[in-house]
């Protein structure tokens, strides 16, 4: 073919009319390829808890542009609430550039439902709390300013909820394997933000981190807005190993884990 010919043709394709209901299934196909790539979710079970009394994951914190930011520490202690029943507190705190964050929830041993989350976050200027108190349906918040200023607030959630700051910990107590896929009710009382997340394995990798080498699953948090990147060691007591949040882009990398006091 000339090339004065293949011009020819390729103006001539150009002018070709699809046919309505032809454009609709390709649409259609193309709609059913995607889905059908992605595993479908399964209902929300959780393991038994694979942590121990005392254990601590340390990780340095680095920024969007890779630049070290700080420190994040996760602990994770058992005791029992008001009504006697066994419960786990997770604590999380992260020092960022002059600032200090310290998130504590504790959660129901059975189900690692939260009954309770108190952050307290500090600088220069003063400090600010939130102290979340959940009670099944609703959760109410005092939220105190760095100018002294409190207010109450409520807001209504599914009864089934989990505290947002414990999902890292919480995926770790997951059936995660290859095509693996979940949802959770989240809620982040100091945003007053409830999510729908789908939690997905993505794949697997041997990732090496300032603690070490591990074999890794690797996890996506999704909330429709933003996607967080997880890797979760596959062997027992499934240490985070690497964490990108989806929102403010800092990655979390392990520098020590220690698994029990």
């Amino acid at each position: 073919m000339t090339e004065s010919n293949f011009a020819l043709s390729s103006t001539m394709l150009c002018k070709v009319r699809w046919h309505p209901l032809l454009v609709t299934l390709l649409m259609t196909f193309a709609l059913l390829s995607a889905s059908c790539s992605r595993p479908a979710p399964v209902a929300l079970v959780f393991n038994a808890a694979p942590w121990q009394n005392g254990e601590t994951h340390t990780f340095r914190v680095t920024d969007v542009d890779g630049n070290r930011a700080g420190v994040a520490m996760y602990t994770i202690t058992e005791g029992s609430g008001d009504d006697g029943k066994a419960q786990w507190s997770l604590q999380r705190v992260i020092q960022t550039q002059g600032d200090t964050e310290t998130v504590t929830t504790k959660v129901s041993a059975a189900g690692f439902r939260p009954t309770s989350s108190y952050l307290e976050r500090s600088n220069a200027a003063g400090t600010e709390i939130v102290d979340a108190q959940y009670n099944g349906a609703t959760v109410d918040m005092v939220l105190t300013t760095r100018a002294s200023v409190t207010t109450n607030q409520r807001a209504e959630v599914p009864s089934d909820v989990r505290d947002t700051p414990t999902l890292p910990m919480l995926v770790r107590a997951l059936p995660l394997a290859n095509g693996y896929a979940t949802q959770i009710n989240a809620f982040l009382p100091v945003a007053d933000l409830l999510d729908r997340v789908t939690v997905s394995v993505v794949g697997d990798e041997n990732v090496t981190v300032p603690a070490g080498a591990y074999d890794a699953w690797i996890v996506t948090l999704d909330t429709g807005n933003a996607v967080s990147r997880l890797w979760i060691a596959k062997a027992a007591p499934y240490p985070l190993v690497k964490y990108i949040d989806g929102r403010n882009k800092a990655t979390f990398e392990l520098e020590s884990f220690v698994a029990s006091q």
